[in-house]
C-alpha cells in the first residue's frame, strides 16, 4: 500500500451509510483496541479468517510493500510509449484538448470499428522498476503484478469527420495483485477506527479544535509505535490539533480533527515541489464534504493556507455522522458489515490571484457502493454542474469560456462517471479495474488557454512530479521500518487469539 493508503481508503469510503438499516455480513468488535495493542494489528484483516491470520497477514503485506514500491514510486516507460506521452499534452489539461486530439496524426492511435480512436497499455514488475509499454490492443492482464490500461476517444453524436465538435473520453485500466482486495482495505479501515483515539479519558473537551492531554495522547503514542514516521510527520508537518474527545451517555465519542500546518522549509531539498508547495499554500483553497441522503456529515477534508484538515468521528470504534456544528448526529456504522449504500461527495478549489478568486464549487458526485462474498465496487456520477467561482465582472466571461464545457461535462451521455471495483478470482489473486467516462466538448478558447498553461506547466512538470515520488518514497521508507519493528507484535496477535478461544 501507499504510504496514505489506510486513510485514503477511510476518506473514500467514509460516508458509506445506506437510507435504511445496513444489512450485516457479520458482527465486528464494536469497542475502541486495548491500550497496549500495536497499531499495526488492522492489517491482521487483510487475510482471511482462519488459523495463523496473523502470519498470513504479514506474508501479504510483505509482497504488497515490494510491489507497491515498484508501482508508486519508480514507473518506467518503454521507448514507444515515451514518444506517445510525448504527443500528449499534460495531465492537467488532457480533458480540456481531447476532443482537439482526437485528430492529431502524430499520436500512434488504433482505429476501433465504432470510430475510437485508442492507446493501449500493458505493465510489469522489472527489476526496481515498474515498467509500461505500448501495446497493440487492450487485454486483460492474466498473471499477478500485471496491469492493462487504455486511454480511448469516441466522436460523440453530431460529429463529422472534419468536425469532431465533442468526443466521449475513456481512461481505464485492470491491475491483478496476489495480495487483498477493496473488502480487505475496507475490513481494514473499519479495524483502523478502533484504534483511533487519544486517552479516552476524562477531563473532556468542550470545545472542538483545542490542543491538550487528548492530542498528546495521541501523539505520543503516534510516536511510541511508529517512531521512524513520526519523525518524518515532526519533520515536514506541525500539527495544531489531532484529536477531540467528549463523552455522552453511550460513552466517549472522538472527533479526529487534524490541521496540520506544512513546514515548507523542510522541503528545500526538493527544490521543484519546495516551489510548488510555497505557490499553493498562497494561492489555493480545498474543501470536500462526504454526506448522506440525510444531509449528515461522515467526513470533511481541506486545505488552506498551507494547512491540511480532516475531521470524522468515532464512537465504539465505529464511524458516527456530524452535523456542521461537529456534534453527533445519527447512528454509528461499521464499515465491514455494510452490503450497500450511497453517499454523496462535494467538493470546491479556489485559487487566488490579482487578489481576486477564481475556480469551480459543488462539484458534486453521488456514489452507490456494494459488496458481496467476492467483489466490491464504488460507483460515481457527477450529479450537478459545476459552479464557476470569479469576480462579477468576470463571471460572464469565464461562463462564456467555460461554462458549456463543464455542462455537457456533467450532464451529456449520461454524465461523468467513475468506478473502482474489485473482485477474486478462482486462482485466489483479484482484479482491480477502474475507469472513467465523460463527453468532453471542443472549446477552442479553453484549448488556447490550455496550451497557454502547458508551455508553462512543461518546464517543471516531470520534475516536480520526480520529487514527488522521490517525497513520497521517504515516507513509504519510514512506514517500512516501523512495519518491520512491529513484526513480533503482529504475531502475537495469532497467540492471543489462540488463548482467548
Amino acid at each position: 500500500m501507499k504510504i496514505a493508503a489506510l486513510t485514503a481508503i477511510v476518506i473514500t469510503i467514509g460516508a458509506i451509510a445506506s437510507a435504511g438499516e445496513p444489512q450485516a455480513t457479520r458482527r465486528p468488535d464494536a469497542g475502541f483496541a486495548p491500550e497496549n495493542q500495536t497499531v499495526f494489528a488492522p492489517i491482521v484483516e487483510l487475510a482471511p479468517p482462519g488459523p495463523g491470520r496473523a502470519a498470513r497477514a504479514i506474508a501479504i503485506m510483505d509482497r504488497q510493500l515490494a510491489f507497491q514500491r515498484k508501482l508508486s514510486f519508480h514507473p518506467a516507460l518503454g521507448a514507444s510509449l515515451q514518444k506517445v506521452v510525448d504527443e500528449l499534452p499534460p495531465r492537467e489539461s488532457t480533458l480540456i484538448r481531447a476532443a482537439a486530439l482526437y485528430s492529431k496524426p502524430d499520436v500512434p492511435w488504433s482505429d476501433k470499428p465504432d470510430g475510437t480512436h485508442q492507446i493501449s497499455v500493458e505493465g510489469e514488475p522489472r527489476g526496481a522498476d515498474f515498467f509500461y509499454t505500448l501495446a497493440t490492443d487492450y487485454r486483460s492482464p492474466d498473471e499477478p503484478a500485471c496491469f492493462s490500461g487504455l486511454f480511448g476517444l469516441k466522436p460523440s453524436p453530431g460529429s463529422t469527420s472534419v468536425n469532431i465538435s465533442s468526443v466521449t473520453g475513456t481512461l481505464g485500466g485492470e491491475l491483478m495483485i496476489d495480495t487483498y482486495g477493496l473488502g480487505g482495505l475496507v475490513d481494514t479501515a473499519a479495524a483502523i477506527l478502533r484504534e483511533t483515539y487519544g486517552d479516552l479519558k476524562p477531563p473532556w473537551d468542550t470545545a472542538p479544535g483545542v490542543f491538550n492531554q487528548h492530542d498528546k495522547a495521541a501523539l505520543d503514542r503516534f510516536h511510541r509505535q511508529m517512531p521512524h514516521l513520526a519523525a518524518k510527520y515532526d519533520e515536514y508537518f506541525k500539527f495544531d490539533n489531532v484529536i477531540d474527545e467528549f463523552n455522552s451517555a453511550a460513552g466517549p465519542v472522538v472527533l479526529l480533527n487534524i490541521d496540520a500546518e506544512i513546514r515548507q522549509d523542510a522541503l528545500k531539498k526538493y527544490p521543484k515541489l519546495y516551489e510548488f508547495v510555497v505557490k499553493l499554500k498562497q494561492a489555493v483553497t480545498e474543501s470536500s464534504a462526504l454526506t448522506d441522503s440525510r444531509g449528515n456529515f461522515w467526513m470533511r477534508t481541506g486545505f488552506d493556507r498551507g494547512h491540511i484538515r480532516m475531521t470524522l468521528m468515532v464512537q465504539n470504534g465505529r464511524l458516527t455522522p456530524f452535523n456542521a456544528a461537529l456534534k453527533q448526529s445519527g447512528e454509528s456504522v461499521a464499515l465491514d458489515v455494510l452490503e450497500r449504500g450511497p453517499y454523496q461527495t462535494v467538493s470546491s478549489v479556489q485559487i487566488r490571484s490579482l487578489k481576486m478568486n477564481f475556480g469551480l464549487a459543488n462539484m458534486a458526485f453521488a456514489t452507490d457502493y456494494s459488496r458481496d462474498a467476492n467483489a466490491v465496487s464504488f460507483e460515481n456520477r457527477m450529479d450537478a454542474v459545476p459552479e464557476l467561482v470569479a469576480p462579477p465582472g468576470i463571471h460572464k466571461v469565464m461562463d462564456m469560456v467555460a461554462g458549456e464545457f463543464l455542462r455537457v461535462m456533467a450532464t451529456g451521455n449520461g454524465g461523468m462517471k467513475t468506478e473502482l471495483a474489485s473482485r477474486r478470482l478462482a486462482n485466489g489473486s483479484y482484479n482491480f479495474a477502474g475507469e472513467f467516462t465523460a463527453q468532453l466538448n471542443y472549446s477552442p478558447t479553453l484549448e488556447l488557454l490550455a496550451r497557454v498553461g502547458d508551455a508553462i506547466a512543461n518546464a517543471h512538470d516531470e520534475e516536480v512530479r520526480k520529487e514527488e515520488r522521490a517525497f513520497g518514497e521517504e515516507l513509504f521508507d519510514a512506514f517500512v521500518a516501523d512495519y518491520n519493528g512491529a513484526r513480533p507484535a503482529i504475531r502475537a496477535l495469532d497467540n492471543l487469539r489462540a488463548t482467548s478461544k
